[in-house]
């Protein structure tokens, strides 16, 4: 058994893990994912046949959309479970009850558990499991032995091959797509939609956010095949204002039914449209007699927090940070920053992960950055500062900063009366920025990287 949190963790890190990057040798081993995912809850007593899920997939806001959900389940009173990655500082963040993380000895317990069902399915042929594949399985069954009334899934990768697609779901749903991880789900938007639409199960609503209708066309083939109804759903309506509450930016949406006021402790466009799909979603629970009225919609909207999304961490001059790590992503952020929170311009401190288009992302960064600090992310998947500036074509005072204390210091140092600072281009800048600018966090014990 893991003396420790740190021994459980390094276990669970010795696996092929995408997110890290860590022992994928030749690619990511997704071909036989449900299979493995499916032998350990086997072998755990099918934890997951005994939950009630909603299943989250797609490239932009899934995240965001669990979080909503899970705030009005929970403010419903119901036992909530919500399953999200990657973390911002903690693995134990991927596993919340009510929107508390696992506790350290209770997770050790957890590895100690799958250690022992990984040992007994191993099957040469399917190969060992993931990273991933072990922390889905942990999940459920950490959900199914505390006896959650509703479980929230954020899709990891995709949907097809996912091992979260193991469920079935009361609900499911697909936000926003963009391109990419081109190489593993398509070239083109309806190839990567087919891929995050397979989550589609028979007779189980599927929810979808508009947008072009090449990507709703595709997501309703699959749909169909499957015999799942698909709904486009809009996003919500606001009047384009924001505001900053403990630290959140906020907005004010309209009840679709009612018309009232819906405040929503997230704000920008694109969580207007993340905010429909997850009323959408609470509704058809409602509907399958998981019970969520709207005056808990209303309260946990309110209440919602998803931190590293527009995030005030600091003041005089305002520090923002924000995790978007694709270029729609990010100029969403520039775009609700300047127009709906009144901060025009400032430094930026960027960092990025070596799959990602950084030259692109700086380029949505000129209309807000007066300077660009570099810094390279405290992730096994971090790109160097030098590569990303070898990569940029001449963006406005673009340097390098060691680290990410020092980048604050400078960014704040370079801020004029009436700017703001933003960090940007990784969960992974958001997390070290947090932990820089003050924001109490519980970071993990360093773990070795794997080969």
């Amino acid at each position: 058994m893991p003396d420790t949190y740190a021994d459980a963790l390094a276990w669970l890190y010795n696996y092929a893990d995408f997110e890290r990057g860590t022992g994928l040798g030749g690619g990511p081993p997704f071909g036989h994912g449900l299979e493995r995912t499916a032998r350990l809850l086997a072998d755990l007593g099918n934890p997951h046949h005994g939950l009630r899920v909603t299943h989250v997939a797609g490239s932009k806001g899934k995240g965001s959309v669990c979080a909503l959900v899970a705030s009005a389940a929970e403010a419903a009173g119901l036992r909530t479970g919500l399953y999200t990655q990657p973390h911002l500082h903690s693995f134990r963040e991927r596993f919340q009850i009510d929107g508390q993380p696992i506790d350290p000895p209770s997770f050790a317990r957890l590895v100690d558990r799958m250690r022992a069902a990984v040992e007994r399915t191993a099957d040469e042929t399917l190969g060992p499991p993931t990273t991933f594949e072990i922390s889905t399985a942990m999940a459920l069954a950490w959900f199914r032995m505390k006896e959650v009334d509703l479980a929230i899934l954020e899709v990891g990768l995709g949907g097809r091959l996912d091992a979260t697609n193991v469920v079935t779901p009361d609900v499911t749903a697909v936000t926003t797509i963009v391109r990419e991880h081109t190489r593993l789900l398509g070239d083109t938007l309806p190839e990567i939609a087919r891929e995050k639409a397979a989550i589609a199960k028979p007779g189980v609503p599927m929810l979808v956010s508009d947008q072009s209708p090449e990507v709703v066309d595709a997501i309703c083939g699959v749909a169909e095949t499957a015999g799942a109804a698909v709904q486009v759903v809009p996003a919500l309506a606001t009047d384009g204002s924001a505001g900053w509450r403990n630290g959140r930016a906020v907005t004010v949406a309209r009840d679709p039914i009612s018309g009232d006021a819906l405040p929503l402790g997230l704000a920008g466009s694109h969580q207007a449209s993340n905010a429909g799909v997850a009323y959408a979603i609470c509704r058809a629970l409602a509907h399958r007699g998981v019970a969520i009225p709207r005056d808990a919609i209303r309260a946990g909207f309110g209440a919602a927090r998803w931190p590293a999304r527009l995030e005030l961490v600091a003041n005089d001059p305002p520090v923002v940070v924000d995790g978007a790590h694709t270029v729609e992503a990010v100029a969403v952020v520039v775009d609700t920053l300047r127009r709906q929170l009144n901060l025009q311009r400032g430094p930026v401190i960027f960092g990025a992960l070596r799959d990602k288009s950084v030259r692109h992302m700086a380029e949505a960064l000129r209309p807000f950055a007066t300077r660009l600090l570099v810094i390279q992310p405290q992730h096994p998947r971090g790109m160097p500062a030098s590569e990303v500036l070898n990569q940029l074509d001449g963006p406005v005072g673009a340097t390098a900063a060691p680290g990410a204390a020092n980048a604050l210091t400078l960014a704040r140092d370079a801020a004029r009366p009436g700017q703001a600072v933003l960090a940007i281009g990784s969960l992974a800048v958001a997390a070290d920025i947090r932990a820089a600018a003050g924001v109490p966090v519980e970071n993990d014990p360093p773990v070795p990287v794997a080969g």
